[in-house]
């Protein structure tokens, strides 16, 4: 099976369709039926349970019809196949991804694979994968395979903020370090980033980090402890517009390329050789541990104490050891080879080398 052959140079900023709002859910039928009659439904367990007393009577009263899969596997070719004979069997007209990061990613590679569109209803504001042009693929273990980019948009992203203040507070918080990662990764190697040597999309995308992570500075803490209280308010909505939204527009417009750096590597190493060690850690759990590396890496290791007590605020894991992997010198030199090996580290320069050995050690 051919996937993604060549990359397509177009950029692609968004989504069909976007709403952020409360009581989303009762209007979402409305809504799903601009895009078909039936819709296969892919969800997790328990983000099914949070939506389908609101969902399913708003698809019933629009005329829409589903088919729901629940599903607990990664985001693998093989489950993504299976889904998407089954909407072709099943006569649907749309693909719907009700979840995390994990199921919305698989929807949007159901949909390319059945040839339909695809929607997503996040359940948290947890990363950007609802909103953004690829899908992060794994083998059926859990390992990091590839990023599969797409040569079109999603159809839609509807986030239910009523959905977004009952989620637990772990979800909502890693997905605020996921979005700051990108200022932070986007630098990369350096402590700031200059028009005159910089793509004019990559620099676009830089300042629009810039500003979320300033945004999600100032927010975030109340932002969580409205979470707590199970509260919609502004400063939690302005947190899942960010987080989900915002960050995905960052994304698309680098192509998925430039935004994530040595933190987004350094959760795809951990994925791949850390699989069941680190299974029950989130994605923007283990990306904002990769941060103290990346701000070692970038010279602003004066900025660590900073992220690390707001970090612990939030209630979010500091170290490797807190998500499962023991920082032994043969784990962290694991950590260093995959980053080495990857797209993001290009450098023969020995003081470059030792800086990022530094730069792993920061995680410990």
């Amino acid at each position: 099976m051919a996937h993604q052959p060549k990359l397509d140079s177009a950029i692609k900023f968004g989504a069909g369709r976007v709403r952020c709002e409360q009581g989303l859910l009762s209007q979402l039928g409305e809504e799903l039926a601009r895009f078909g009659r039936k819709m296969l439904i892919v969800a997790g367990p328990r983000s099914w349970d949070a939506v389908k007393d609101e969902l399913v009577p708003s698809m019933e009263a629009a005329g829409v019809d589903h088919q729901l899969e629940i599903y607990t596997g990664w985001c693998s070719f093989e489950g993504a196949q299976a889904l998407a004979d089954k909407a072709g069997a099943e006569g649907c007209d749309e693909i719907v991804g009700v979840g995390g990061g994990k199921i919305t990613d698989l929807s949007k590679a159901v949909g390319e694979l059945a040839g339909l569109g695809a929607i997503n209803v996040p359940t948290s504001a947890s990363c950007c994968a609802p909103f953004t042009c690829m899908s992060v693929m794994y083998t059926a273990e859990g390992g990091k395979l590839k990023s599969w980019r797409f040569d079109h948009e999603i159809d839609g992203v509807y986030m239910d903020m009523d959905v977004i203040a009952a989620c637990p507070i772990r979800y909502n918080a890693a997905g605020i370090l996921d979005a700051m990662a990108k200022k932070v990764e986007m630098l990369n190697g350096r402590p700031q980033m200059l028009l005159e040597d910089t793509p004019i999309d990559v620099y676009t995308a830089y300042n629009m980090a810039d500003y979320a992570y300033d945004v999600l500075a100032q927010e975030g803490i109340q932002a969580i402890e409205d979470n707590r209280a199970g509260k919609v308010t502004k400063k939690l909505t302005d947190v899942a517009f960010l987080n989900v939204i915002v960050t995905g527009v960052i994304a698309n417009a680098t192509k998925s390329f430039r935004q994530s750096e040595l933190a987004h590597v350094i959760y795809d190493g951990v994925r791949t050789h850390f699989t069941h060690e680190a299974a029950n850690a989130i994605h923007g759990e283990i990306v904002a541990i990769g941060l103290f590396c990346q701000l070692y890496f970038n010279g602003l290791r004066d900025k660590e104490e900073e992220l690390r007590e707001f970090m612990r605020k939030m209630d979010l894991p500091l170290t490797l050891g807190e998500v499962g992997i023991e920082p032994t010198e043969g784990n962290l030199n694991t950590i260093e080879e995959y980053i080495v090996n990857s797209r993001h580290y290009d450098s023969d320069d020995p003081a470059d080398r030792q800086r990022l050995h530094e730069a792993v050690l920061e995680m410990a």
